[in-house]
């Protein structure tokens, strides 16, 4: 007796194995990374301290060295000019 192929029995085992899911693997995701340059950097604490607060610090340097000088005429006159506008 000569057996050639599959048997009719060995062919309905094999169409289950066509239905059954391979078990799924969760995705791998791969790390992202982040390079911030050094100008960068710099812009990033040039915007933390605004033109107002850089002058503030100035002035507050100036008066503690004694050096800040205050001119009454130009207070009077922008003070003049922000009521009459």
């Amino acid at each position: 007796m000569r057996i050639d192929g599959q048997q009719p029995v060995q062919r309905k085992y094999d169409t289950n194995k066509l239905y059954q899911q391979p078990p799924v693997k969760p995705p791998s995701f791969a790390k992202d990374e982040l390079y911030i340059s050094n100008e960068a950097k710099v812009l990033h604490e040039n915007a933390q301290l605004n033109i107002r607060e850089k002058k503030l610090l100035e002035i507050k340097k100036r008066i503690d060295a004694g050096e800040y000088q205050i001119n009454a005429q130009e207070i009077a006159k922008k003070i003049s000019q922000f009521y009459s506008n």
